[in-house]
């Protein structure tokens, strides 16, 4: 069932915003991101309806995931069919010799740290992972629950989702040098998690440079989150939105990001219908 080229698949995280209509344009429009990355695979959050139509204009098979904290906001949407479902994914057939495991997490959103930091809300950098781990850690931990012993097993494993908050392969020492998030170098604990358990950061993995590649998808329309319109000018832009894999013959090939403008993105959808830019990766699998 694998048709592109050396056995290749691309997968995306997207949150749509809303159901992928909340900025007044058709459901369409959110079908036209997908296609332009030739999306194989999609963890969509805020799918909040839509999902099962968003698959239906695309042809692909549809799971909702009911899991915490915000019930039936994720789904997974494939062109490969469905062999199992999970708390929090599912396994897709690739082929008659090939599966992969796909999970999608959408994490706590309030508070928001790097809005707190911005904002001069802490006084010691460990009251900001204090806080990141007291609002996500634990919805993050339910999951790696059911996603480690795959791992473990040597399946092969994708997890995608927003998971709001930063990468501590992000807010580096270098990106702090160079005067990036408000110059700090922040540890943040979910993405520490999802490496302790063995998976990588593909974006990180193609674009190793985060000072020349910041890959940022949060936000294409500054002002409209969780920081009010009145920080409109000071949004603070950052990348949230994750593709991770772990097991045997994943390689990540290329990563793209799918946005509003040629200056923030590496494909373009115009008028862009969500807050969130997606971000896409092309997997060669062995």
């Amino acid at each position: 069932m694998l048709e592109k080229p050396g056995d290749q698949f691309c997968l995306m995280s997207f949150n749509i915003l809303n159901g992928g209509t909340h900025l007044g344009q058709p459901l369409e429009q959110t079908a036209a991101v997908i296609r332009l990355a030739q999306a194989d695979v999609v963890v969509v959050c805020e799918q909040w309806g839509n999902a099962e139509p968003l698959a239906d204009l695309l042809g692909y098979a549809c799971h909702i995931v009911a899991a915490p904290p915000y019930w039936e906001s994720v789904a997974v949407l494939s062109r490969y069919p469905i062999l199992e479902t999970f708390a929090d994914g599912v396994r897709l057939e690739l082929d008659a010799q090939r599966s992969v495991c796909v999970f999608g997490l959408h994490l706590t959103s309030t508070p928001y740290q790097p809005y707190r930091v911005r904002d001069k809300r802490y006084t010691r950098k460990e009251e900001v992972l204090d806080e990141a781990r007291e609002t996500r850690e634990q919805e993050l931990l339910a999951a790696l629950l059911e996603i480690q012993p795959l791992i473990e097993a040597g399946e092969r494993v994708l997890l995608c989702g927003d998971f709001n908050e930063p990468s501590h392969l992000d807010w580096t020492l270098a990106s702090a040098r160079e005067g990036h998030h408000f110059g700090l170098e922040m540890a943040w604990p979910c993405s520490k998690r999802v490496a302790d358990s063995g998976m990588e950061d593909a974006y990180r993995v193609v674009f190793p440079d985060v000072c020349r590649h910041p890959g940022y998808t949060w936000t294409s329309v500054p002002g409209l989150g969780v920081g009010g319109s009145e920080h409109a000018e000071d949004e603070v832009h950052d990348r949230i939105d994750f593709v991770y894999h772990a097991g045997p013959g994943l390689d990540p090939i290329s990563a793209s990001i799918i946005g509003e403008s040629c200056r923030d993105a590496d494909l373009v959808v115009s008028p862009f219908p969500s807050d969130h830019r997606a971000v896409a990766v092309i997997y060669d699998f062995d």
